[in-house]
């Protein structure tokens, strides 16, 4: 079916940032431009915060660290604040009307919705879920709304109690007056059954038989690795520029091994390419590399370890990345002699390369090409995700990666046939320790089980996957009551 016709409007607090969400955003849009014939020209944006691109629009109700927001998280489980309610009414209304002029302008067919089960964006969840009441309310079938399943309150113990202000809003997180939804893995259509019981018992069976679908993270691999000879025993990883051979000196990295009395060429360099929340368990990518770092003293050959950690913090309105500085701290004094160090790079990364005045800036996503160069490795010891993006990202620039085998990665990702070392529940074991000193010290190996990645990357979960599960979606959702 020709679905060149369409105008396809995107909805969420950040789009094109370093974020997760934004990520599978940036991989629809390549899916529906590139393998579903739906032209870049017919695709709108609408965020609190949009990196520069064509038909975008922001306004501050999406931001999901306002004030108001902060306010809700902070109390959802607790008592509500005075006046909560009406403040719920006011900016919900607002994001209403807000999305109705954006729908109108630009004639909207097909409203995507991102991340909408989650209560960080509770305002946008009620505004859209008000939006599609009435419009329903006057006859209007038109737009339809694909809501996009990333994460729910149902996932996080802290919203497992609503107080009942907050429970007089459920119903829209998601709306569930959806017309379909796209999960990112397979237990979350659990949780969506759960939903609707909960708030529409009657009349959603078509949803989740025919208007629903689960789109997995994907991943395209941007350099020529089909070209080299893989049996060579020597380094195999994607070729670097000019631009980002001042990273480690320009994040502090090179300063702090040499105070160390290391240079770069004897020290391990580890990224943690996440964002800075407890989830990710970045203390146990600590952890891990004083083990590693013992590892190597004892096979004679010490090492400076280097946790390089890519990704923002305060994301979830937790002061975590101060919790993990002193953790380390902590570390060092138990292991006197043991040099490891910590970079938070976030001040010198964004979504782009850019240099204002003095201050070079580095693109998120090409971190892992810069650390599979130096012959790094990856740390990914996450407790819970809804797939991987950050991840399948490290494999697709021949970066290993070592991790915590979280319930998704076991029960949808491994069966693929990656091999990464990995854990259950985060309990580091010596056995781990020395799978990834293998594939730091034996390039055939390390070789060898890059490729393997990457051939798993390409033919399992390339951008055209998108586009097979997308189509059909919606088709369903346009044209099946």
């Amino acid at each position: 079916m020709n679905l060149s016709h369409l105008n396809i409007g995107i909805l969420h607090s950040l789009i094109g940032k370093n974020d997760g969400v934004s990520i599978v955003i940036d991989q629809t849009v390549h899916a529906m431009v590139h393998h579903m014939n739906i032209p870049l020209g017919n695709i709108f944006f609408l965020a609190a915060h949009i990196s520069p691109r064509f038909n975008s629009e922001t306004d501050e109700v999406f931001w999901h660290k306002n004030e108001l927001h902060r306010k809700i998280i902070s109390s959802f489980s607790g008592k509500a604040p005075d006046k909560l309610e009406e403040e719920i009414d006011r900016h919900a209304n607002y994001a209403k009307k807000v999305i109705a002029d954006f729908v109108e302008r630009h004639d909207i067919d097909l409203l995507i919705a991102h991340n909408v089960s989650h209560p960080y964006n509770f305002i946008t969840a009620v505004g859209i879920g008000l939006f599609i009441e009435e419009r329903r309310r006057k006859g209007l079938i038109w737009p339809k709304i694909l809501v996009w399943w990333h994460d729910s309150y149902f996932e996080r113990e802290s919203f497992r109690k609503p107080n009942p202000v907050i429970a007089k809003f459920m119903k829209y997180l998601p709306p569930v007056e959806a017309d379909g939804i796209a999960f990112i893995n397979n237990e979350q259509r659990r949780f969506a059954r759960k939903h609707f019981r909960n708030y529409a018992p009657r009349g959603y069976s078509t949803l989740f038989t025919s208007r629903s679908a689960v789109i997995p993270n994907t991943c395209e691999i941007p350099w020529d690795w089909k070209e080299l000879d893989w049996t060579a025993g020597e380094l195999m990883c994607p070729r670097q520029d000019n631009y980002n051979k001042s990273f480690f000196s320009d994040i502090g990295l090179t300063r702090k091994i040499e105070m160390c009395g290391h240079s770069l060429e004897n020290t391990v360099i580890l990224l943690q390419h996440t964002r800075v929340v407890p989830r990710k368990r970045i203390d146990v990518a600590i952890d891990f590399a004083y083990a590693l770092a013992k590892k190597f003293r004892q096979k004679q050959e010490p090492r400076c370890v280097a946790l390089i950690v890519s990704g923002p913090s305060g994301d979830e309105q937790e002061p975590h990345k101060q919790w993990l500085k002193d953790y380390a701290r902590k570390r060092q004094k138990e292991n006197p002699g043991i040099d490891v160090v910590i970079v938070f790079g976030e001040k010198f990364i964004l979504s782009h390369r850019d240099i204002i005045v003095d201050h070079k800036y580095y693109r998120f996503r090409e971190i892992p090409s810069i650390i599979a160069a130096a012959g790094g490795l990856g740390t990914y010891f996450s407790e819970l995700e809804g797939f991987g993006n950050n991840l399948l990202e490290m494999i697709s620039f021949g970066l290993p990666a070592v991790i915590n085998r979280y319930n998704v990665y076991k029960n949808e990702i491994q069966p693929y046939g990656f091999e990464l070392p990995s854990v259950d529940n985060c309990r580091l074991s010596s056995r781990l320790v020395q799978q990834a000193y293998e594939l730091l010290t034996d390039m055939r190996l390390r070789n060898k089980t890059i490729l393997n990645n990457l051939q798993v990357l390409d033919r399992r979960l390339g951008h055209q996957l998108i586009a097979r599960k997308m189509l059909p979606l919606i088709q369903n959702i346009l044209f099946r009551a």
